[in-house]
């Protein structure tokens, strides 16, 4: 037993240490295939979790009631053992016992893991089959994916080409419809029913419009050409029927119409002109707008079109036309004495006719047409065929300058230009015979300054300057000279009725005149009175002209242009001296010389009549004042010219002589200067401008003449006692208040 114990404890540490031996050699390799095998943090983790579980599944829990049965067992057997065959009974139970009691939990352990062995097999069995089902699944997914991916492709590859199939079916039918347009076309065309007003016209007609288009984009098509020829045709016809149609209308609505006897608005006669045809319009107007829009694109559209217009100008001017002449041969009658009331009431009339028949005109036609244009500028050319004879036949210069007022102002300015376009073709008429107005004034404004001005022969009446200033001192336009009045009238008139440049140009020329006609008289006036009342008579009627021509907002100058023959007066004069080189061969020859030297020069004039206003009223103002000047002061003026020539001592009692005579000139001929100055300039403030320069030279010749007497004694000064020049400004300034 002993020794059965001692080998029991043998055996156990033998299998402790072993066991330790398998550890440390578990241990060994852990460290080597750590060394090797590098583990993660995680890793090392589950490695650890599952030793930790192992170690406590793995511990064999004895029972304590086995263990100490087994003691008892063992102690009774102690107790009972006899000899050695008992003990190898005992020792081999006990043997048998540990045995048990050391396996059963490994046998459990080992039962256990042979279960989840099996179970892990089965279930490792159970993976691979389903994993060989899902290979085989996906196999078949993949011939699937592979098969459904080509189905879906062809499905895709069928549609497109249906698309396609569909897209050339319908491109085909559409095209195939401007084919087989054509019989339900003629078909329509040749129905006795087919109304040009109905619905279905039109339609029809932009129909055929689009057949014709297609088939000259696709020449190439088979038979378009044929097509082409028959949709043609079908479209002549129907533009034949809508011409028929409309000018069949047109001429209905001119049918028992009565002629009114006065083409106004206000005759219910007349009305009917309007109110018939404005029946007509709205229906006319659905079909012309389709012609129209298509006359730029087609010739027969163009040709239909314009044959409409005309028919409808044509049966328009047939119907007025007898009206409005016999309204204007009655208004000539009417007011044959008063030719702008004439003039203004026919143009009144023509006016209102014009924009009523441009408004009809608009009733049927959308575009405007050169054929209105015409037929207005035909209607308007009635009134020219009574106005060019009559304007031809007025000679008075008042009438054609207010005909011009009409025409212009009430007429142009206030009618045509402010109503526009309606009035275009009237306006053009107007303008005629404003400029046959402005054309025979200018003739006849010529012919009154070569006759009223430039040959005027003044009676005596006319030159008795200054009494005739006294006479009319009421009437101031009275009291001007006539070449001088009816210059400024016949500007008057000539400005508000004729245009820039022909007033400017006949400005010039009757101002030219007038200037010319002044100086005769002022020469005529110095025969029959004065110098004084020649200069003063001349300076009045420049400054009137001066004055009133201010307002006339122009240039009173003209260009004037003529040929200067001087150089060929020059050149065929060499041309004669040279006879001998007039055949030589060099650049010498004398002919060659002549048309090189002998070409008149063109020369420009400039003729400003205003600023020969000015200038002739410039010279005569100095004329005037040293004749005043001369008249003052002539005793001193010729004493000094004594004294320049003469060597000898001049006594001082022809001082005193002279400076008395002098004096005593200032006092007599002064007041008689001053009289004519107020008589005829009328105006203190010019009278004071013009005497201011003959004071000055008076005081001068004094200055002057004092400036000899200073030489002599002072006894010698006192006694001629000649006056200083403050004496004389405050005489000649008293005598002139």
């Amino acid at each position: 037993y002993n020794e059965y114990k001692s080998y029991l404890r043998g055996s156990m540490a033998l299998q402790i240490s072993s066991s330790a031996v398998h550890s440390k050699l578990v241990k060994d390799k852990l460290v080597k295939w750590e060394e090797t095998n590098q583990l993660q943090d995680e890793q090392k983790d589950y490695i650890l979790q599952l030793a930790s579980w192992a170690s406590e599944n793995t511990a064999i829990d004895l029972p304590s009631a086995d263990v100490a049965k087994s003691s008892n067992l063992e102690t009774d057997q102690s107790d009972s053992i006899q000899n050695a065959q008992q003990f190898y009974e005992w020792f081999h139970s006990v043997e048998k016992t540990m045995k048990s009691h050391q396996e059963s939990g490994y046998r459990d352990y080992i039962t256990v893991l042979k279960e989840h062995h099996s179970r892990c097999n089965s279930i490792i069995n159970g993976i691979n089959t389903s994993l060989e089902y899902l290979e085989n699944l996906s196999n078949q997914y993949r011939t699937v994916s592979h098969t459904t991916e080509a189905l879906h492709d062809s499905c895709e590859m069928l549609m497109q080409e249906q698309a396609n199939l569909e897209d050339i079916r319908n491109n085909i039918s559409q095209q195939l419809v401007y084919f087989t347009e054509h019989e339900n076309i003629g078909t329509k065309l040749n129905s006795s029913s087919l109304n040009v007003m109905g619905e279905a016209f039109i339609p029809m007609l932009m129909k055929i419009d689009e057949c014709v288009e297609f088939m000259k984009k696709h020449p190439h098509y088979k038979e378009s050409e044929v097509y082409l020829a028959k949709y043609q045709q079908c479209l002549a016809r129907a533009l034949t029927i809508l011409r028929s149609y409309v000018v069949s209308t047109i001429k209905s609505s001119c049918v028992n119409l009565p002629m009114p006897a006065v083409p106004v608005p206000s005759d219910p006669v007349f009305a009917q002109l309007y109110s018939k045809f404005q029946l007509q319009g709205p229906r006319i107007k659905a079909l012309m707008e389709q012609i129209e829009e298509n006359s730029s694109k087609n010739v027969e559209y163009l040709q239909v079109m314009q044959d409409c217009y005309t028919c409808y100008c044509y049966q328009r001017q047939t119907l007025l036309m007898p009206s409005i002449t016999n309204e204007i041969d009655r208004l000539y009658k009417l007011h044959a004495s008063d030719q702008c009331t004439f003039i203004r009431l026919s143009c009144m009339m023509l006016i209102r006719i014009c924009e009523d028949e441009y408004s009809l005109y608009h009733c049927f036609f959308s575009k405007y047409d050169i054929r209105l244009q015409g037929l207005l500028e035909n209607i308007s050319s009635q009134l020219y065929d009574y106005f060019r004879p009559m304007i031809i036949k007025q000679l008075h210069l008042e009438s054609l300058a207010d005909i011009c007022s009409v025409l212009k102002n009430d007429i142009i300015e206030d009618q045509v230009k402010r109503k526009g376009s309606c009035l275009e073709a009237f306006g053009l008429l107007a303008v005629q015979m404003l400029e046959d107005a402005q054309e025979r004034l200018s003739f006849r404004t010529q012919a009154f300054i070569q006759s009223d001005i430039v040959s005027f022969a003044p009676v005596a009446g006319d030159l008795a300057y200054p009494e005739k200033l006294s006479q009319n001192l009421s009437n101031e336009y009275g009291m001007w000279y006539p070449t001088v009045k009816r210059t400024l009238i016949c500007l008057s008139k000539l400005y508000r009725c004729t245009n820039k440049q022909v007033f400017e140009s006949l400005a010039q020329e009757s101002l030219s005149a007038c200037i010319e006609s002044l100086k005769s008289a002022s020469r005529a006036i110095e025969e029959s009175k004065s110098s004084l009342d020649a200069q003063l008579f001349l300076i009045k009627h420049l400054l009137i002209l001066r004055e009133q021509i201010a307002p006339f907002n122009v240039n009173f100058s003209v260009s004037e242009v003529s040929l200067d023959f001087t150089n060929l007066k020059i050149a065929a004069a060499d041309l004669i001296s040279n006879k001998s080189r007039l055949f030589s061969f060099s650049s010498n020859n004398a002919f060659i010389e002549f048309m090189l030297q002998g070409t008149p020069q063109l020369t420009e004039k400039l003729l400003d009549s205003k600023k020969d206003v000015d200038i002739n009223l410039k010279e005569v103002c100095a004329e005037f004042i040293n004749s005043c000047s001369a008249l003052l002061s002539s005793p001193i003026t010729a004493f000094l010219t004594t004294l320049e020539t003469s060597k000898d001592a001049t006594p001082m009692e022809k001082y005193r002589d002279v400076v008395s005579e002098a004096s005593q000139r200032i006092s007599n001929k002064l007041p008689g200067i001053r009289k004519s100055m107020g008589i005829y300039l009328c105006n203190s403030d010019t009278e004071a401008i013009l005497f201011r320069p003959i004071r000055t030279q008076v005081i001068n010749q004094y200055n002057a003449l004092r400036k000899e007497i200073e030489k002599l004694d002072e006894e010698d000064q006192f006694i001629i006692n000649c006056p200083s020049s403050e004496q004389l400004t405050l005489t000649l300034s008293y005598e002139m208040n």
